[in-house]
């Protein structure tokens, strides 16, 4: 009766807590329910005050309760809400990381397109210079020429027209004269009017030389202030990833603790359940699979559960003798009709669900449904000895039956050589609820599997033995329901359809 009793209080205590961080997500962000809001609407900064004060407050907690006894259910419990407060304090160090190392990767780009910049704005530059001396020699010839012609016309005094007529002294000189006057002048103006536009292209050149090289320079300067912000934000992504290295070592070794004493506690009422600091990553790449399972399952069966009738008809005509006595008529043949009746099953009410026990010896709940002390417990379990007969809960077809031996991934935990479920069983019933949806069971942690995927089976039959492979501190039964399909999500509590 005593140990009844405080098998009671410590499930009680265990509830309490579970709800107490019901707002904890899969993601890792944990935060007590009634602060979550406000938590939410906290900067980064903010958020890791915050979360210092309440380890802290923690913490002083624990060294309260540890100056007693480290082996109760409140020290248990107060050092898991200290390893949620760490595992949120984690995933903003995480984010950090990430927008540090987003931040490094766009400064990398943006130095490379700096230097790529400086590159081109260098060779544009020397083709200028280039360019620029060019013109300047063509047009220090074209201004040479033209000065030479214009001091020669000067000093001739024949430039004008009055000049050649003045110093002809007939009519056919006067007009030779004029032709010349004539052929210079407008050898004169090409010359002046090229002059003039290579003065201009060399005066747009060497604006545009001038332009190239202030933007040069800014460039430069840009490419200077960008490769300090560059090791700047490498040195503080540094810092920020042995940070997360302490506190994951702190994590590690405060889980290690709380299994320790909860595997203690455990073991004084034999009431065994998941290890309530399991990643929950595993939970959702091994949910992912079984949901995958589910819908090619159904899909097939829904299939199947469509029939469809074909009726073919054909009518012919009777032969008839005409009144005159003419003779008889052929019979005809009126073309075919088909007509197709699609029909589906229906359920009748022997059809309706109705689940047993999954271990006919041992039906008392040990653990209840969401009370592991973490939101991952998405089913009861049954303590029993290893080796316990385990049946289905009902009729249906077997869609998982495997042993979880690979991690999940990389860093995965690993317990005994089984992760997560262990060797699991997962069933699809051919039965639906009272509200006509799809049910599955699920049914972990398994020492032996007896039936293999594809396997139909009836209500009662051994499907596997009970052991604690996988996610355990001991021999249990860890059964689950889920409802109307086999996410994660619709898990609910089996005692709804159990007797």
């Amino acid at each position: 009766m005593k140990q009844s009793g405080f098998l009671t209080r410590f499930l009680s205590v265990l509830l309490a807590f579970c709800f107490a961080v019901a707002s904890f997500s899969m993601s890792g962000v944990c935060v007590i329910a009634d602060e979550s809001s406000a938590y939410e609407n906290m900067s980064n900064e903010e958020k890791q005050a915050y979360l210092e004060k309440k380890l802290s407050e923690v913490e002083e907690k624990l060294d309260e309760l540890g100056s007693q006894s480290k082996e109760t259910e409140d020290y248990i419990n107060t050092l898991d809400q200290k390893i949620k407060y760490l595992q949120t304090q984690l995933q903003l160090d995480t984010e950090t990381v990430e927008s540090s190392k987003s931040k490094i990767e766009a400064l990398k780009l943006q130095y490379e397109e700096n230097e790529t910049e400086i590159e081109t704005l260098t060779t544009d530059i020397a083709e200028l210079e280039v360019q620029q001396e060019e013109l300047t020699a063509e047009y220090n010839e074209s201004y040479g020429m033209y000065a030479k012609r214009a001091k020669a016309m000067y000093i001739s005094g024949q430039g004008s027209i009055i000049a050649a007529i003045l110093s002809s002294d007939d009519l056919s000189t006067f007009l030779t004269r004029f032709e010349m006057i004539v052929r210079v002048s407008k050898a004169d103006s090409e010359l002046l009017a090229s002059l003039i536009n290579e003065g201009d292209e060399l005066k747009a050149t060497r604006e545009s030389l001038s332009e190239k090289k202030t933007e040069l320079t800014a460039t430069q300067t840009e490419l200077t202030d960008t490769q300090e912000e560059l090791n700047t934000t490498i040195t503080e992504l540094e810092a920020q990833q042995e940070e997360m290295t302490a506190k994951q070592a702190l994590l590690e070794k405060e889980k290690a603790e709380s299994d320790a004493i909860l595997e203690k506690l455990q073991a004084q009422t034999g009431a065994y359940s998941e290890q309530r600091n399991q990643d929950l990553r595993e939970l959702e790449i091994v949910n992912a699979e079984i949901e995958e399972a589910a819908n090619r399952f159904r899909a097939q069966q829904e299939e199947e559960e469509t029939t469809t009738t074909t009726t073919t008809t054909t009518t012919t005509t009777k032969p008839t003798t005409t009144s005159g006595g003419g003779g008889t008529t052929k019979p005809t043949t009126k073309p075919t009709t088909t007509t197709t009746t699609t029909t589906k099953k229906t359920t009748t009410a022997s059809q309706r669900l109705s689940l047993t026990y999954p271990v006919p010896s041992y039906k008392t709940i040990t653990t209840a449904y969401g009370s592991a002390g973490y939101v991952g417990h998405t089913g009861v379990d049954f303590a029993c000895p290893t080796g316990s007969r385990v049946v289905a809960a009902e009729s249906g077809t077997v869609i998982i039956s495997r042993d979880i031996t690979v991690a999940p991934y990389a860093g995965a935990r690993c317990v005994g050589g089984y992760y997560s479920y262990g060797r699991y069983i997962v069933i699809a019933h051919d039965k639906k609820d009272a509200s006509g949806n799809y049910v599955y069971t699920l049914y972990a942690h398994n020492s032996s599997r007896l039936v293999s995927e594809g396997t139909y089976v009836k209500k009662g039959d051994l499907i596997a033995y009970s052991g604690e492979t996988g996610n355990t501190y001991g021999p249990h039964c860890h059964f689950e329901v889920r409802t109307p399909s086999a996410a994660y999500g619709d898990c609910v509590n089996p005692t709804i359809y159990l007797p």
